[in-house]
């Protein structure tokens, strides 16, 4: 079987020689470099936005070959061509500062993104009694509760707020900010940590995502 052009030995040797250049670009103060580390990324921006484009039509494509193959699903594919001519028209012809345009962010993505969340907490509880059914730990019981104690400091029940529950100065919700921040910052350093690693193979060639 004929190699394609991607997993040609080529393909390599230009993604490492582009990598370098873009990451001497910010350690070496030299004026060539730092041309071809702009122009590199000014490139790499260029071509994510066509594969975004690509991406666009794609999905047009799919939801418009389910409009022509099932009609089970035509219902939701129509709702997606509706709500894609919408967004489009609204945001490209009025503008994102447009009221209309802040109204469908304010009064539909905003729920959907609210409700998404619900569905998630659920799922978490469920998962989590499920988990405490099959086996006990001390950690699946901290878990528990810090969900119990979530829900309850977010929304009072039944309107009664408790001190050391509710309000801003409250010591759980204290807690809660240190705690939210500390795991929220370790996930943003085991995010880079693992992007540097990820971007360290793929420069020497021990990762072809470009050849898959």
């Amino acid at each position: 079987m004929k190699r394609s052009f991607l997993h040609s030995p080529f393909s390599t040797f230009v993604t490492l020689v582009t990598g370098l250049i873009v990451l001497l670009g910010y350690f070496i103060d030299f004026e060539m470099l730092r041309e071809l580390r702009f122009r590199f990324l000014q490139w790499g921006v260029i071509l994510a936005a066509v594969a975004l484009m690509l991406g666009v039509f794609n999905l047009l494509r799919v939801h418009w070959s389910r409009l022509r193959e099932s009609p089970a699903k035509a219902v939701y594919s129509f709702m997606f061509f509706v709500g894609f001519v919408l967004s489009l028209s609204v945001g490209g012809l009025l503008g994102i500062q447009n009221s209309l345009n802040r109204a469908l962010v304010d009064y539909v993505i905003v729920p959907i993104e609210a409700s998404l969340f619900v569905v998630i907490l659920v799922t978490l509880i469920y998962a989590l009694t499920r988990l405490l059914q099959n086996r006990l730990s001390v950690f699946n019981f901290v878990f528990l509760a810090t969900i119990i104690l979530s829900l309850l400091s977010s929304i009072p029940l039944l309107g009664i707020e408790i001190p050391f529950l509710h309000g801003r100065d409250s010591l759980l919700s204290l807690a809660f900010r240190v705690l939210g921040t500390a795991g929220v910052r370790g996930l943003l350093l085991g995010v880079a940590l693992g992007s540097v690693i990820t971007g360290i193979r793929v420069l020497f060639g021990l990762d072809r995502p470009y050849g898959e």
